[in-house]
Formats: C-alpha cells, structure tokens, sequence
C-alpha cells in the first residue's frame, strides 16, 4: 500500500546512494571492471567499461552511470 505521508512520497522520488566523479585508470573488458581514481587519490575498482582510460566517469553504488564532462574542481572554504 502506498502512504499518504507527502514527506515520505517525496524522499521516494530522489534518487539513492551516493554520486562521485572520478578518473578511469584502467579497464578489464573480459571482466567488466574497470580502475578508478576518485578526487582523493584512492583507487576504487567499480564494475563497468563504459568510459575510457583517462576519461572522467560518474561512479554511483561501485558502478560506471556513464561519462563525466572534464571541468576544473575547486574547493571553497567559507
């Protein structure tokens, strides 16, 4: 049954886990993995092939959603 609760309704429409760019490393197409750099210098590897070697990719859950625009990050401290 579907609850009448808005909050709850509304929290249901975002979407879950957590979204991060980083660097692809390397690829393994025979295991559909591939190595990733995140920001941080920490290498992570995350199932899929979808980006290439030195292209910037959108890491969601340990999964390649697809490819990343290569934009300069800065960090701001207020």
């Amino acid at each position: 049954m579907a609850t009448v609760n808005p909050w709850k309704r509304f929290i249901g429409l975002l979407p879950g886990g957590v979204r991060t760019v980083a660097t692809v490393i390397s690829i393994n197409p025979t295991a559909g993995i591939s190595e990733v750099e995140l920001r941080t210098g920490t290498r992570v590897t995350v199932r899929g092939v979808d980006v290439p070697v030195s292209g910037k990719a959108y890491i969601a859950d340990g999964v390649i959603t697809g490819p990343a625009p290569s934009l300069p990050h800065y960090d701001v401290d207020v």
